[in-house]
C-alpha cells in the first residue's frame, strides 16, 4: 500500500509538472490519475475495471475450436465447441482487434492496437501453446486480418492510415495497398484472386450528396492496376462487416443508409436511417441490390454488424448490434429477391412478408461479432461476458448453448454509458431504428450533412463528439447550452423517447471521458519536421491569425464567427469555432462539410490570411501540424 501511494504521488507530480491545474480542469477527463496509473488498461482499478469486450469470432479450420478476440482484456479465449467450454486464454501486449487462422490450424495471426496505443502490430502466434513467434509492424489501428488461401500473404486493414498491409509471411516484408477511407473489414475470394475491403465512412464533400456514400474496394491480387471501386447506395455509412459466399460469386455487406436530404422530423419508417445488407456481384463488379433488413415501417433492426454464410450457401446470419438480435435468412431466396427489378434499399416489407427470414432476440448486449460452424451460429455481445449459440433454422427461437467467458465486474457508469450509446433496442429508440452511434459512428462524424432543426432547418455537417463535453455551447450554431442538453434533446428527437436518467447520465459520463486517438501524421508519436515548422507558424500571430480563433489546449475560443465558406442554405450563418483536435479524422471540414483538402481550407478567402502571408511550402507545413493534432 505504501508503494502504491508513492506511485500515485509520483504520477500526480509528473502530470502536474507539465500541465497546469487550470489546463487539467479544462481538458482532462475525471479520474485522470487513476487512468494514467492503469496505463493501457493493464492494471485494473475500480475506476477502470477490466472487461472482456468480445469483438471477433473465428473458427478453427477443423471446426473444433472457436477463437474469441476479447478486445479490452487483451487476450484470446479458445473455446472447445464440442464441450462449449473455454479451454485456455492467450495474452497479448495490446488490445486484440482481429484474428486469422492458418489453413492447417497451427498458427494465429492477431492484429493488435488500441486508442491509447494505436501503433499497429500483427502477432504470429502458436495456436497450441499460445507463444508469440513473431511481431510484424503494420499500420495505424489495424484490424480484420485475412490470409490468402495458400497462407503465404496476410492482408490487414489499417483503419486510420487508409490502406491495407500486404505482408509476405516468408520474408516478413510489408507493403501497402491504398484504400479509400477507414477500411474496417476485408475478405478474400476462395480462388485467392480478389481481396474485398469495406471503407466504413464516406470520403466526399458532404455538399455533394451524389458522392456521399461508402466505397467497396475490390483489389485484383494478380494485377492491382485492374482493381475496382464500387459505390454503395447514396447515404451509405457505418460499413463494418462483409462476407463472401463459398462459391465466390457474391459479397454481402452490412451497413446503414442515412436519408439526410430531408429534415429529420420523425424516427420511424426509415425517415432517418435504414439498416441494410448490400449484395455485390463479384464477377460483374457491380452492386446487385441493397436490401433493407428493417421489419416493417414501424419496426427497424438497428445497426447490422457481423455477417457470415453457411458453407453450403443456404443461409446467411447477421448480428444487429443496435436492436440486439440476429437475422437468419434463406440465401437463395434473398438472391432471387435481389435479382428482381425492384430496388429494395427502403422496402421495409421485403423480408417481413416472406418466409425466408427469422429474427431471433439475443441476450448478449450489442452483438457485433458472429461466426458460423456447420449448422450453428455463434454471436457475442460486446458488453457481455458470454457467447451464444443458435441452430441455423427459420424456426429457431432460443439459443442452444451459452458459453461463459468468465466473471467480470458490473459495468461502471462510463462502461454503462458506452453501452447505452450503442444500444438501439426498443428501450432506447422508438421502433429500434437506430442508436446514437448511427449518426456518430465510434462517437465521431459520419461524414454527412443533416437537417436537425425542423422543416426549416439548414444542413449542417455531423460533428465528432470528442471533447464536446468541454467545449460548450454545442452544435454548429451554439444553440445547445452544453452536452447534457444535446444528449437530452437527441434522445427525445432522434430516438423518439423521453430521456431517462438511467440512460442520460451514463452517456454523459461516457462522453466526458472520450480521449483523442494519436494522429497517423505523427512519426513514432512525435511531430515530423514539417509539422514542427507548421507549429511555429501556427503560434506566430505576426504571420497568421490561427490562434485568434483556435486558442487554448482544445484549439477553440468557444465563440461564434461568420461562416468561413459560402453557405447557400444559410448565408447569415454564425458558426461556433470548432476545436482542431483529431481533425485528421473529421473530414469533410467546415460546418457544411464542403472541404476535403486541408490546404484549401487553410487558404480559403473567408477563413484566414494564410494565402497572403505564407508560401506554398509554409502552408503545407501548417497543414501538417494541424493534421497532427
Amino acid at each position: 500500500m505504501v508503494h502504491l501511494n508513492k506511485t500515485i504521488l509520483t504520477v500526480f507530480i509528473m502530470v502536474t509538472a507539465v500541465v497546469s491545474q487550470d489546463d487539467l480542469l479544462s481538458v482532462a477527463s475525471p479520474n485522470l490519475i487513476f487512468e494514467t496509473l492503469g496505463l493501457n488498461g493493464d492494471i485494473a482499478t475500480s475506476a477502470n475495471p477490466k472487461y472482456y469486450s468480445p469483438a471477433d469470432l473465428v473458427p478453427s479450420p477443423d471446426k473444433t475450436k472457436l477463437y474469441v478476440a476479447e478486445q479490452t482484456a487483451k487476450q484470446i479465449a479458445v473455446i472447445d465447441v464440442t464441450t462449449d467450454k473455454v479451454t485456455k486464454t492467450i495474452k497479448f501486449p495490446n488490445e486484440v482487434t482481429g484474428i486469422a487462422v492458418s489453413g492447417n490450424g497451427l498458427k494465429l495471426y492477431v492484429t493488435s492496437a488500441s486508442d491509447l496505443w494505436p501503433e499497429g502490430y500483427v502477432y504470429e502466434t502458436d495456436a497450441s501453446t499460445g507463444k508469440i513467434l513473431n511481431k510484424i509492424k503494420v499500420g495505424h489501428s489495424p484490424r480484420s486480418p485475412v490470409l490468402s488461401p495458400d497462407d503465404k500473404t496476410l492482408y490487414v486493414c489499417n483503419q486510420f492510415t487508409n490502406d491495407i498491409s500486404a505482408v509476405d509471411l516468408s520474408s516478413g516484408q510489408e507493403r501497402r495497398i491504398k484504400a479509400v477511407r477507414e477500411p474496417y473489414a476485408a475478405r478474400i475470394t476462395p480462388d485467392g484472386k480478389t481481396l474485398l475491403a469495406v471503407n466504413s465512412v464516406p470520403m466526399a464533400k458532404a455538399t455533394d450528396t451524389s458522392a456521399s456514400h461508402c466505397i467497396i474496394t475490390l483489389v485484383n491480387l494478380t494485377d492491382e492496376s485492374k482493381s475496382t471501386e464500387i459505390a454503395l447506395t447514396q447515404g451509405s455509412n457505418s460499413v463494418f462487416a462483409l462476407a463472401i459466399t463459398p462459391d465466390g460469386k457474391y459479397a454481402l455487406i452490412t451497413h446503414l443508409i442515412g436519408y439526410n436530404s430531408t429534415p429529420s422530423t420523425r424516427v420511424d419508417a426509415g425517415w432517418i436511417h435504414t439498416n441494410n445488407v448490400a449484395i455485390i456481384d463479384i464477377d460483374q463488379k457491380k452492386l446487385l441490390n441493397d436490401i433493407s433488413l428493417d421489419f416493417s415501417a414501424s419496426i427497424g433492426c438497428a445497426n447490422p454488424w457481423g455477417i457470415d454464410v453457411t458453407v453450403d450457401g443456404k443461409f446467411i446470419c447477421i448480428a444487429h448490434a443496435g436492436s440486439n438480435e440476429i437475422s437468419i435468412i434463406d440465401f437463395p431466396g434473398l438472391i432471387d429477391l435481389a435479382k428482381g427489378e425492384k430496388w429494395l434499399a427502403s422496402s421495409f416489407n421485403t423480408l417481413k412478408d416472406t418466409t425466408i427470414r427469422k429474427r431471433v432476440a439475443v441476450e448478449g448486449r450489442i452483438p457485433r461479432a458472429l461466426a458460423i460452424i456447420d449448422n450453428s451460429v455463434y454471436t457475442a455481445g460486446y458488453f457481455s461476458n458470454f457467447i451464444e449459440k443458435y441452430d441455423i433454422s427459420l424456426s429457431t427461437n432460443n439459443s442452444s448453448a451459452k458459453i461463459e467467458l468468465g466473471s467480470e465486474p458490473d459495468m461502471n457508469s462510463r462502461r454503462n454509458g458506452e453501452y447505452q450509446y450503442y444500444s438501439g433496442d426498443k428501450n432506447h429508440c422508438v421502433g429500434s431504428w437506430q442508436s446514437c452511434s448511427s449518426c456518430h459512428p465510434q462517437t465521431r462524424s459520419d461524414g454527412m450533412n443533416w437537417i436537425l432543426s425542423g422543416a426549416n432547418g439548414a444542413p449542417k455537417n455531423s460533428k465528432s463528439l470528442l471533447y464536446s463535453w468541454w467545449t460548450p455551447p454545442n452544435r454548429w450554431g451554439g444553440k445547445r447550452v452544453d452536452t447534457r442538453e444535446v444528449i437530452s434533446l437527441s434522445i427525445k428527437y432522434e430516438l423518439g423517447l423521453l430521456p431517462a436518467d438511467s440512460v442520460q447520465i451514463p452517456i454523459e459520463n461516457f462522453l466526458k471521458r472520450l480521449k483523442p486517438v494519436a494522429s497517423p501524421y505523427l512519426d513514432k508519436g512525435r511531430l515530423t519536421e514539417s509539422a514542427k515548422r507548421g507549429k511555429n507558424i501556427f503560434y506566430d500571430s505576426s504571420r497568421v491569425d490561427c490562434i485568434k480563433c483556435h486558442s487554448g489546449k482544445l484549439f477553440t475560443n468557444l465563440n461564434l464567427s461568420k461562416s468561413i465558406v459560402n453557405d447557400i442554405w444559410d448565408a447569415a450563418a454564425q458558426v461556433k469555432i470548432p476545436g482542431l483536435n483529431e481533425c485528421w479524422r473529421s473530414v469533410p471540414w467546415d460546418h457544411i462539410g464542403s472541404t476535403t483538402d486541408m490546404v484549401g481550407l487553410i487558404t480559403g478567402d473567408l477563413h484566414s490570411n494564410a494565402l497572403q502571408k505564407l508560401t506554398k511550402e509554409e502552408v503545407k507545413d501548417l497543414s501538417e501540424f494541424i493534421l497532427s493534432l
